[in-house]
């Protein structure tokens, strides 16, 4: 419809403008401030345009927003749009502003994923423009705990999406414009040694290197890595000791695993839970906690199906559409485990997330609002 993209195209300036101010609000994890600030600026636009909106706290000042718009229209279509407000860069970054650089808009969280939600709630205002809403049933859930894995959410996510027949996520287009069709499943584990301390000189023999004991566990955790099934098993973070003359009594990993099957991932967890229940040095004990939080979003013919839809519509429009898979992982591995046909990356196109060049091109803010609300307002009918 050309009244709706008429329409986006007059308000990017507006729309450019919640961005920055998105983005110029800090909502790293120890800002639950930031976060709650940037919760009320997307409450603020729900509300205007007629959702019921809903705080749900959490543990650990995590607090979501649900906002709800059901529709009395028999068999409209149920759409749950997803998308966080949790940033990986801390208040303490240095990396905190919204920049312009010509044709690119940079900062914290441009991409993954504020652009995404200026998207979202752009297209919602188009349809509304166009009296549309009320043809569809809406759910959106935004979280502040996505990128640690979202454990205070996911049981928000996986109920809200029971019953819905489509998910649309708007973490960051990939740098190709594609969107996003699968994603590894991503696991996080972290391991602790605990040995013995000593003086290093007079009395080394008396204690137990709880370094040199995870040395012997990380060794095994990379071993883990398998290339040939897309699994990778990385130690991130490693800890320990407090002196150079001491034997370090205590040493702490921080493990990061990425796999595409249920299986693997269930293989890669027993496997790290077996070398961790092994002594890794006579005297010293490794102990580890963590899990699959994210179920891997395997390619299927659902997902496929909604993909073909939005490229059907990004080509009318002279637009091409392209479609990836990824190792990173999304709350769309939610929903899409639960069979949910889902389509991630519909945020604006970039690149660099989770570094201080995270980046976005301009143009794609309104360009990936046309394609959400028209793909909507031309979904196929039921078979």
């Amino acid at each position: 419809m050309d009244s709706v993209i008429e329409f986006l195209e007059r308000r990017e300036a507006i729309y450019l403008q919640r961005l920055r101010k998105l983005v110029d609000t800090n909502s790293g994890l120890d800002n639950p401030a930031g976060r709650l600030a940037c919760l009320e600026q997307l409450q603020k636009i729900y509300e205007q345009l007629g959702f019921r909106c809903e705080r749900i706290e959490r543990p650990g000042d995590m607090v979501h927003l649900l906002a709800t718009r059901p529709s009395k229209r028999p068999g409209a279509l149920k759409v749950m749009i997803l998308g966080h407000f949790d940033t990986v860069y801390d208040s303490t970054s240095g990396f905190l502003s919204y920049q312009e650089q010509g044709q690119w808009l940079g900062g914290p969280g441009v991409g993954d994923m504020k652009g995404g939600l200026v998207v979202a709630q752009a297209a919602l205002d188009a349809l509304h423009h166009a009296c549309k809403l009320d043809d569809f049933d809406w759910v959106c859930l935004h979280n502040a705990d996505e990128e640690i894995q979202s454990p205070t959410s996911r049981d928000l996510i996986e109920k809200y999406a029971v019953g819905r027949d489509v998910a649309l996520d708007f973490e960051i287009g990939r740098k190709t414009g594609a969107v996003v069709r699968s994603r590894s499943g991503v696991g996080r584990f972290f391991v602790t040694v605990r040995g013995k301390a000593a003086h290093a000189g007079m009395d080394h023999n008396a204690g137990v290197n709880a370094i040199v004991g995870m040395a012997k566990i990380v060794l095994q955790l990379a071993e883990l890595t398998d290339a040939s099934q897309g699994t990778t098993v990385n130690v991130g973070v490693i800890k320990g000791g407090t002196k150079r003359n001491v034997v370090p009594d205590e040493a702490k990993v921080e493990v990061d695993v990425r796999v595409l099957t249920l299986a693997e991932g269930a293989r890669i967890e027993q496997r790290i839970r077996e070398i961790c229940a092994q002594p890794p040095l006579p005297g010293a004990k490794a102990e580890v906690i963590g899990n699959i939080g994210r179920p891997p979003w395997q390619r299927n013919a659902e997902c496929d199906r909604v993909i073909a839809h939005f490229q059907a519509i990004a080509d009318h429009y002279g637009v091409p559409l392209g479609a990836e898979d990824t190792g990173g992982g999304s709350d769309a591995n939610f929903t899409a485990a639960l069979g949910i046909p889902s389509i991630d990356g519909l945020g604006p196109v970039g690149e660099q997330p989770h570094t201080h060049e995270e980046r976005i091109q301009k143009h794609t803010v309104v360009e990936r609002a046309k394609l959400v609300a028209l793909a909507l307002l031309h979904w196929p009918a039921p078979d």
